[in-house]
């Protein structure tokens, strides 16, 4: 089996759509379209994250197939990345915050059902996007729980994929995923997906902005991260989520742009 998982956070037309925001988290639209028709062009089968699992539990998952992500619930997800992946005859899963709906460059309600029924997969991503592993049960409840409540209640069909906010995972929240019934959840991780995956700690390689079509290869043909990604995960246990996160938002300010 051959499968990876990718992460995207956004896409823009022109630069002037991502001032004051990190660019390395948004990626060109053109260069979006050239990822998704290269992967179309060697072969792979590009799935929702709901029908990779499903055709993998039943022995079916092409030998090649990749299963496009998109974290945050952002407007370009409707606008930009439904059109591409429609034209290409191919799916996504794309996880919304409903407590974000609305706010500034992300999907109201009807947009995430105006999505929906184009033929995208919708997950959850929480309820409003906090450090899971710093909640007491009661709040992680709510979070989980209540966010794939509210999408099937809005969307009136079964919500079965989940991506942690900021990838922040641990025993405790992983047992509140499957307690709600989840049937796959997304990490920030990076590495393709194994044999035999943990469908509800499933690793993704973050596609970046500026990356051309030869990193785009690069990045698909790695066996595992880079030491530096390594280090970051390492990063993330040492100094708690909270910490971790002001650093990174520090070094993308520094970088970005």
């Amino acid at each position: 089996m051959s499968c990876i998982v990718l992460l995207y956070h956004g896409l823009y037309r022109h630069r002037s759509e991502i001032l004051g925001k990190p660019a390395r988290e948004h990626v060109w639209i053109e260069d979006f379209h050239r990822q998704v028709g290269w992967l179309r062009e060697n072969g792979y089968a590009l799935l929702s994250l709901t029908r990779g699992r499903e055709m993998s539990l039943q022995g079916k998952l092409p030998v090649k197939a990749a299963i496009l992500t998109f974290d945050d619930g952002k407007r370009s997800d409707l606008l930009l990345a439904a059109p591409v992946l429609r034209e290409m005859g191919a799916e996504g899963t794309f996880f919304v915050i409903p407590g974000w709906l609305g706010n500034p460059n992300i999907m109201t309600a009807s947009e995430v059902k105006e999505l929906a029924a184009s033929g995208m997969e919708i997950g959850a991503h929480s309820l409003s996007h906090p450090c899971l592993t710093e909640l007491n049960d009661s709040d992680l409840e709510k979070e989980v729980r209540g966010s794939r409540t509210f999408l099937q209640d809005l969307l009136g069909q079964e919500v079965q994929s989940f991506s942690y906010p900021y990838g922040n995972v641990d025993a405790r929240v992983r047992e509140a995923v499957k307690r709600a019934e989840f049937t796959a959840a997304c990490t920030t991780l990076r590495g393709p997906v194994s044999r035999f995956p943990d469908w509800l700690l499933l690793r993704r390689w973050g596609v970046e902005g500026g990356m051309n079509l030869d990193r785009f290869c690069e990045l698909l043909s790695r066996p595992g991260p880079t030491v530096w990604e390594s280090a970051t995960e390492a990063g993330k246990r040492l100094l708690g989520m909270p910490r971790y996160l002001r650093w990174r938002a520090h070094l993308l300010r520094k970088v970005g742009e």
